[in-house]
């Protein structure tokens, strides 16, 4: 149980890191993009990207402090009373960075956009240098199982320095991929040219840090050095591997994969690190068991981490869709597809000098002009049309040409999912004497790899339904429905026939119908959304292997025992 609670520890850090990390590593270009008016057009992308999702990436952060806190209470003491000075530094960056970042698109006079400017620019770099400070404490040793190590050294050492560095460069880089992928989406080649040489420096420059940090671990970490050249060597060259296909993707001007292989090569540098720490929490002295809280306390951990992966991913899944639609608005003005003439350069961080000449161009455009924000996708193909069609207010409502409350079937989907994850896990019982006495091949995955596969594969069913449903209409949506539930039945049902009759031969039965019913419901989808078709694939490959192991169990126990149904 204690692993499993790690193992979700560890995916809220990936999480912060390629999400959060992107937020911060955009701060750092924005510190670096030059004067008001050099600056104007990558900090006018940075805002419209960042406004929808900065303080959504936080969570993440909130669910890594909850999971230690109450998973491994004494991991959580030996860590706050030892690194607080990187720990508050970190925060009051988060603070400081959200009050930049709100208030200099409110305000107007030069100098106070540059104050906010300045602090949300520092504090993106701070609070992951400080991030990455903890970490390499932490990698290194120097944090005490008792707590109240040394406040300076602890984070102030060759590990925690190269921990920072790598840190902000790497959030560098992931900031400069997205924002050259957003550039094109929006069309504009000069932002596109000019992130996208930003984004291969910072891999570059990453990847060579990366390089002379070897030698800084092997003097500094042994441990670390022995283990990531060890188990986790094949993590680390998929990492470089993921980074280098990503800088060709980024040359080659291709928007599919590019942000996918940069964030899976920093992912699989943070899962490396894991790797090389396990089974340790702290360094090379205090393990995950050691440190756990008592199994009562971790399966609560365990039940709520479950529940808010299913309404947080979905939720976050769809608000990026949202925002890269341009359907979130920012304020009283709508989020588009593309950067306007009239409009790049104002709104957010517009100096007093140009807000009038931003006017007179809005108004240039509303006469009729066509470079006028209001006009719309089909109006602005040609001079004529666009002459001709009259200006619409700036209305987030007035935009939107999906239809509403497309977010009811993701919710009706993440509750159907969520009720069969808890129906499942209550009927699930891998401590029972009969289960431990199983003859089970070697090949089957230890307990908490269960609930670390199945927390992403029920999300993928959440959001894979609610786009589905989204799309058909009709009895075809009836119809689409009802296969949903089908199939989450037979996927409760599996446990129960499994645990509860303790049955292996029920049991395989079971996935076997689950199967056929995965086969009915891809066939089905596949008509709708080839997407959530592929976004579906994972968990019936993952019900595939689960019926190949239940049927193991059947062959190696075909005596019948424990007959009839658990009584405890």
């Amino acid at each position: 149980m204690a692993e499993l609670v790690a193992v979700f520890l560890f995916i809220g850090v990936v999480a912060y890191a390629v999400l959060g990390g992107a937020d911060f590593g955009a701060g750092f270009w924005d510190l670096i993009a030059g004067g008001a008016k050099r600056g104007r057009e990558p900090r006018h992308l940075i805002d419209v990207s960042l406004a929808p999702v900065w303080e959504a990436n936080h969570t993440w952060l909130i669910y890594c402090l909850v999971v230690l806190w109450t998973g491994f209470p004494s991991a959580f003491a030996a860590i706050t009373t030892t690194l607080y000075i990187p720990l508050i530094l970190a925060l009051l960056g988060i603070v400081l960075r959200g009050a930049g970042f709100a208030f200099r698109k409110a305000t107007v006079r030069t100098e106070e956009q540059r104050l906010y400017g300045a602090a949300f620019a520092l504090s993106s770099i701070l609070t992951p240098y400080c991030f990455g400070a903890i970490a390499g404490g932490l990698a290194s040793g120097r944090v005490p199982t008792a707590g109240n190590g040394d406040a300076i050294s602890s984070w102030v050492n060759p590990s925690s320095i190269l921990g920072g560095i790598l840190a902000v460069l790497a959030c560098s880089y992931l900031a400069a991929t997205y924002l050259t992928v957003e550039a094109l989406h929006r069309d504009d080649q000069k932002l596109y040219r000019y992130y996208r040489d930003r984004a291969i420096a910072a891999g570059a420059v990453t990847g060579a840090v990366s390089i002379a940090g070897i030698f800084v671990l092997q003097a500094d970490s042994p441990r670390l050095f022995d283990r990531l050249s060890g188990p986790a060597l094949p993590l680390v060259v998929l990492a470089a591997v993921g980074g280098l296909v990503g800088l060709a993707l980024l040359w080659a001007r291709r928007t599919v994969g590019t942000r996918v292989a940069a964030a899976g090569a920093v992912a699989l540098v943070i899962i490396g690190w894991g790797v090389a720490q396990t089974p340790y929490l702290l360094g090379t002295h205090l393990s995950i068991t050691e440190a756990a809280a008592p199994n009562a306390a971790l399966a609560v951990v365990v039940g709520v981490a479950i529940v808010a992966g299913l309404l947080i991913v979905p939720s976050l899944l769809l608000l990026f869709r949202l925002s890269g639609r341009g359907v979130v608005g920012v304020g009283d003005r709508p989020f588009r597809s593309s950067v306007r003439e009239g409009e790049r350069g104002s709104g957010e961080g517009v100096t007093e000098g140009d807000r009038d000449a931003a006017s007179k161009a809005a108004d240039r455009s509303s006469a009729g002009r066509g470079t006028g924000a209001a006009l719309t996708k089909g109006a602005r193909s040609t001079g004529a049309k666009t002459a001709r069609t009259p200006a619409v207010p700036l209305d987030p409502t007035a935009v939107r040409s999906e239809p509403r409350h497309r977010w009811v079937p993701y919710a009706l989907c993440a509750g159907a999912v969520t009720a069969t994850a808890v129906a499942g896990a209550r009927a699930t019982r891998p401590d029972a004497r009969w289960y431990r006495e199983l003859n089970t091949p070697d090949w089957q995955p230890p307990p908490w790899a269960f609930g670390a596969v199945w927390t992403p594969l029920y999300a993928s069913v959440a959001v894979a339904g609610g786009r589905a449903l989204n799309a058909a209409r009709g009895p075809e949506r009836k119809a689409l429905a009802g296969e949903f539930a089908a199939n989450l039945a037979l996927n409760a049902g599996w446990s129960n026939l499994f645990f509860r009759l303790r049955s292996p031969l029920a049991g395989l039965v079971g996935t076997l119908l689950l199967d056929a019913s995965n086969i009915r419901l891809l066939a089905r989808v596949a008509r709708t959304d080839r997407k959530a078709a592929v976004t579906l694939l994972p968990y019936a490959a993952w019900c595939a292997y689960a019926t190949c192991l239940n049927a193991s169990i059947v062959a190696r126990n075909h005596e019948p025992r424990h007959r009839g149904p658990a009584k405890s």
